[in-house]
């Protein structure tokens, strides 16, 4: 169904998830949407939950409280670090003390270039918008925090992104874990960040061949999903075989 902000969502009255493109205002509990595109509504198989979000053929992203996304520090300000999230766009601010049990004297102390997986706390237009590591259900890490630095970032599609992390069909994770062991963090960003095995190890300065081959997996790895999002679902198992053929 397409809809544009203002429409009301034909959803069923249950427990709701919402995903991009999905707003539910605070004080009502109305659950509204927030841009032009088309809904999709998935239910949960013991009928306990449903997820609704928008797709919409934006390249732009535009940060949504909790959003996932993966971000690449810049530089800090004050008592935050300095975000981003899509390049030639604004950065995002994630507070020092925005981590698990963080206090001014045991808190992170990242450096610039490196990479976290995070979650958007604040999106009012009018301030700077805010990320945070650390799961609000729980005030655990739920996932979130610097990610490894021998992982591999690339960018995809925002409607693929959201695919991934959301659709429960979706075939192109399962297939990959039939190839390697791996890690992943996707950010509705459009930004994925990948590890096959241990990552990049080393002995003495040097890299190991488990290392290497590790990485030649990630890279392996990173060349599928990004193929995936242009082929159809009958052509994937061919992509998969491709991306893997020499290793």
């Amino acid at each position: 169904m397409k809809i544009v902000p203002g429409d009301a969502l034909d959803i069923q009255q249950m427990k709701t998830t919402i995903g991009p493109g999905v707003y539910k205002n605070p004080k009502t509990q109305n659950i509204i949407p927030a841009a032009a595109g088309y809904l999709n509504v998935k239910i949960n198989k013991k009928n306990t939950n449903q997820l609704a979000y928008i797709e919409s053929k934006s390249k732009r992203y535009i940060p949504k409280a909790n959003d996932f996304v993966v971000g690449i520090v810049t530089g800090t300000i004050g008592e935050s670090y300095k975000v981003s999230l899509q390049d030639f766009s604004a950065n995002v601010l994630l507070s020092m003390m925005a981590f698990p049990n963080a206090t001014k004297k045991n808190r992170p102390n990242l450096k610039v270039g490196q990479v976290v997986y995070a979650r958007v706390s604040q999106d009012i237009p009018e301030i700077d918008i805010e990320i945070e590591c650390i799961d609000p259900a729980t005030g655990k890490e739920g996932g979130f925090g610097m990610l490894d630095e021998s992982g591999y970032i690339f960018e995809v599609g925002l409607n693929y992104a959201n695919e991934l992390l959301f659709n429960p069909s979706s075939v192109y994770l399962e297939k990959l874990a039939s190839k390697c062991k791996f890690e992943v963090a996707i950010g509705l960003n459009g930004k994925i960040w990948i590890k096959c095995g241990d990552g990049l190890v080393y002995e003495e300065d040097q890299l190991t061949e488990a290392g290497a081959n590790d990485f030649r997996y990630t890279l392996a790895a990173a060349t599928y999903l990004k193929k995936c999002q242009k082929v159809p679902k009958s052509q994937v198992d061919a992509v998969l075989k491709e991306s893997f053929k020499n290793l």
